[in-house]
């Protein structure tokens, strides 16, 4: 493709076109808008190349997440199973998700000094 970044439209809610409406838009991606963030999420494989998602449709998805692939839950709702983790498990999930093994392994031996004290 003469080296341009191809753009990624968000799917509408029919699905048939994208979320800002453009007559145009011949490429389109599942999506999912944030519950704790105004922000839109798309599939790894879309964010892993070098597409680039329509602003236009990001910005209609944050004001109406009709069309959206998952049901969006509002903060207070999941505030109460946030704050039942401690620091150290989020931070190790954020480890195992990044690939970090180092800091996912210090976490663990912290554990088991904790466990043993």
């Amino acid at each position: 493709m003469n080296g341009q970044a191809r753009l990624i439209h968000l799917k509408s809610e029919s699905e048939l076109g994208p979320k800002c409406g453009a007559t145009d838009a011949t490429s389109f991606t599942n999506w999912v808008r944030g519950a704790s963030f105004p922000e839109v999420y798309v599939p790894a494989e879309v964010v892993g190349t070098a597409d680039v998602v329509c602003r236009k449709c990001q910005e209609a998805a944050i004001d109406n997440d009709s069309g959206s692939d998952d049901e969006v839950v509002a903060d207070e709702e999941t505030g109460a199973a946030l704050a039942d983790v401690s620091d150290a498990d989020l931070l190790a999930e954020i480890a195992r998700r990044l690939g970090d093994e180092d800091a996912l392994a210090e976490k663990e031996s912290d554990q088991t000094k904790d466990h043993r004290n």
